[in-house]
């Protein structure tokens, strides 16, 4: 019985950290006019579905949410300005969205959200992550995935080492020894 919950929780590791690598990775779409989405701290690929440019405000809520955003489609590389004060600060950054497609990457900062009031609809695909914590998490849930799978194996003593010994065709593949 005992034997069976370890292998239970290291199952119940192996899930947990496939699923946080899994959303970690997973980007998410929005679609939509009069739309507020968040970017946290990674990168957006915004498309204008209009025909003429549309306000776009990027904000960050609190007195630590300063961010940096830089687009090389917009030719933009801004920091967000302070607005307002005690409580009620936050931090934005507004610029014109021209038709079509542009990437905007949040370089600083994070806890972003992308706002757009225009009625012209708009399609995002945000990846909420930045590359270097994308990777971190990656790296940590897989070596969680094989303390896992070797907790298991020992937890079960290795059985199945000596089932793939006597499965596979070792001792056949190597060449035989002639008398001489």
């Amino acid at each position: 019985m005992k034997q069976k919950l370890k292998v239970l929780f290291a199952v119940l590791v192996i899930v947990g950290a496939a699923y946080w690598a899994f959303t970690a990775v997973w980007p998410t779409k929005y679609t939509g006019s009069k739309i507020m989405f968040p970017v946290g701290s990674g990168t957006v690929l915004v498309t204008n579905l209009g025909t003429e440019p549309i306000p776009i405000e990027m904000r960050s809520e609190g007195r630590t949410g300063t961010f940096r955003i830089e687009s090389s489609d917009l030719g933009l590389a801004e920091s967000a300005k302070r607005q307002g004060s005690g409580r009620d600060a936050y931090y934005t950054l507004s610029f014109d969205l021209p038709p079509g497609q542009a990437r905007i990457n949040v370089t600083r900062g994070s806890n972003v959200y992308l706002i757009s009031r225009a009625e012209t609809p708009i399609e995002a695909v945000v990846s909420p992550l930045a590359p270097g914590t994308r990777r971190a998490i990656l790296i940590v849930c897989g070596l969680a995935i094989a303390w896992a799978l070797y907790f298991i194996s020992s937890v079960t003593r290795h059985r199945w080492l000596g089932n793939l010994r006597r499965k596979l065709p070792l001792g056949r593949l190597q060449p035989k020894k002639t008398a001489a």
